[in-house]
């Protein structure tokens, strides 16, 4: 039987440095530039600190101390939701049921908070985390890649900027594609899922088409547009990403998605950045398909539970 306490200033701080220490590990495997890992782990350091309401605790078996979980509170963008920022086990209090039992208390503490729902992070690969969160409904992953020299087009396909009349006819469809996908993955209301993806438009895109690091592209095929492509160039250090790919519904199906992810490659190494990043929504498998056979490999996926 465990028992969940909050945790010490000290035990705080220890937990923290442990769970620095394993951040860094998980983003060593996928970035290739140190300030980037550095960045990343301080961004999810922060995230746990500045969550509000959220605490570190301590779960203790027979008085002593076996681990520590961080669980964060409410979120004014995301309402009802709590995330389950972390949760390690000293090996030698593993494999006893623990890591359950402190998620069922994680539940019903969220729940007791007003939460209707309760989210992880998780990275592939470790099978403690897989036995205890794989049931979760994926919501969305990000992935990376290193980009390789030379990339070519298939033949028939090539890639130009958009033009301000391109861009006001994307930008639209953006807003409403982009609404639809959080929509579908589960993670918004429809109605709170289109005032997201304006607000998010415009926070991102203050100049338009002009916008300083952003790039969009065309992907045609003879005289047609068959795809778009909005980029982020220097989006961490050394690397772009990919804030939006789309292809034409009637040009689907043609190998068009991987030629857009191929300009991107190009246009990644010709602003001098060494990996394009993405994020791809969990129910979108056909895109986590091709982003698998192009060689992205999973950073961290996003799951999440309703209670």
């Amino acid at each position: 039987m465990i028992s969940v306490r909050e945790a010490t200033g000290p035990e705080t701080e220890q937990w923290r440095v442990e769970w620095a220490r394993r951040l860094r590990e998980r983003y060593v495997r996928c970035y290739t530039d140190p300030a980037t890992i550095t960045r990343e782990v301080e961004r999810s350091l922060g995230n746990q600190r500045d969550d509000e309401g959220g605490r570190v605790y301590a779960v203790e078996v027979g008085g002593t101390v076996a681990g520590f979980l961080a669980l964060g509170g409410s979120q004014p963008r995301r309402p009802g939701q709590r995330s389950l920022h972390d949760l390690w086990l000293a090996p030698e209090h593993r494999g006893r049921g623990l890591g359950r039992a402190a998620v069922a208390w994680a539940h019903e503490h969220a729940a007791a908070d007003g939460g209707s729902r309760l989210a992880v992070v998780t990275a592939p690969g470790d099978l403690a985390t897989d036995a205890l969160f794989g049931a979760y409904p994926l919501r969305a992953q990000q992935m990376v890649k290193t980009v390789p020299a030379g990339v070519s087009l298939p033949a028939g396909v090539a890639g130009r900027p958009m033009t301000p009349v391109d861009f006001g006819l994307w930008r639209d469809q953006a807003i409403r594609m982009y609404a639809e996908e959080m929509a579908a993955s589960g993670s918004r209301s429809p109605a709170d899922a289109l005032a997201a993806s304006v607000a998010e438009h415009d926070e991102l895109l203050p100049e338009g088409l002009r916008t300083a690091g952003h790039a969009f592209w065309c992907v045609t095929a003879g005289d047609d547009v068959v795809a778009t492509l909005w980029l982020r160039h220097g989006f961490l250090p050394g690397m772009s990403f990919v804030l939006g790919v789309d292809v034409e519904p009637e040009h689907r199906g043609r190998g068009y998605g991987r030629a857009a992810m191929l300009v991107g490659e190009q246009a990644t190494a010709a602003a001098g950045d060494a990996q394009l990043g993405l994020n791809v929504f969990g129910h979108n498998t056909v895109a986590m398909r091709l982003y698998d056979s192009l060689g992205y490999q999973i950073v961290e996926q996003y799951r999440a539970e309703d209670l």
